[in-house]
């Protein structure tokens, strides 16, 4: 039986606030608060997509995880955890909704101008050097999951693995292009892993960050995801994010 509180917030999840077609979840936009909720087994997503259940709970506890840290050693604005439903019935979780504006379309991107676009952007730099900075005791290349997982697209190794030397060895043989610029020199530090402007709430006039949302691909990883980055990048000028920015390396490598 659902709780009394599971059973409020399912109920503000109407068709009318689901502005996006659900594919692996359902993201209901309500006034102030997003409801992230998991398909039911057996349930299709948008025009008949599979959801791969499996990683989206994965993800789930990945994000309320990664947005704890991020909390503790930040000043990055990120949504609060409201409540958390059942997850056993029905696989929710509620978050504060920062106001805002994101883009989801280039043409809206053009059209900031640039002095704008570099401050947004040195803004963001500025969250990936914090992030870089939270501890990450074992040193290793993972996620805050329960089995440590990277879920990424990328990524068919998805680990964990205790080094980023021993990450790059996992994929010598594998022809993934970004795995070739990963300095092996450089410590694993905790990235966003999704630095798309799709998951960066701007105040309305476009001229600055209110705060980053989707931190459900979080992990520690080396240079902070730099290269998968550039691979991945869709926006104008935005493939230079992280030109600049120094990540910690190790004082020498076993060999």
């Amino acid at each position: 039986m659902s709780s009394p509180s599971d059973k409020i917030w399912l109920e503000k999840c109407k068709p009318e606030a689901l502005p996006i077609p659900p594919f692996d979840r359902c993201v209901y936009i309500l006034k102030n608060h997003v409801v992230k909720k998991a398909l039911q087994p057996g349930e299709r997503g948008f025009d008949g997509y599979v959801p791969d259940t499996a990683t989206v709970a994965q993800r789930d506890v990945n994000e309320i995880r990664a947005l704890e840290l991020v909390q503790e050693y930040t000043t990055i604005p990120v949504p609060k955890l409201v409540h958390e439903g059942d997850r056993q019935r029905h696989r929710f979780n509620v978050f504060e909704r920062i106001l805002g504006i994101t883009i989801f379309e280039g043409s809206v991107w053009d059209n900031v101008p640039p002095r704008q676009q570099e401050g947004i952007k040195l803004q963001v730099q500025e969250y990936i050097k914090q992030l870089a900075k939270i501890p990450n005791a074992p040193g290793s290349v993972r996620s805050l999951s329960d089995s440590g997982e990277i879920i990424h697209n990328q990524l068919p190794h998805r680990g964990p693995f205790d080094s980023t030397q021993d990450f790059l060895s996992a994929y010598k043989d594998n022809d993934v292009p970004f795995v070739h610029e990963i300095n092996a020199t450089c410590l694993p530090v905790f990235s966003h892993m999704d630095w798309d402007l799709s998951n960066i709430v701007l105040h309305p006039n476009l001229d600055a960050v209110a705060g980053v949302i989707d931190w459900e691909r979080a992990a520690f990883f080396p240079e902070g995801g730099r290269a998968i980055h550039r691979m991945c990048h869709q926006w104008r000028g935005w493939e230079a994010l992280f030109d600049g920015i120094e990540f910690p390396v190790q004082s020498c490598v076993a060999r």
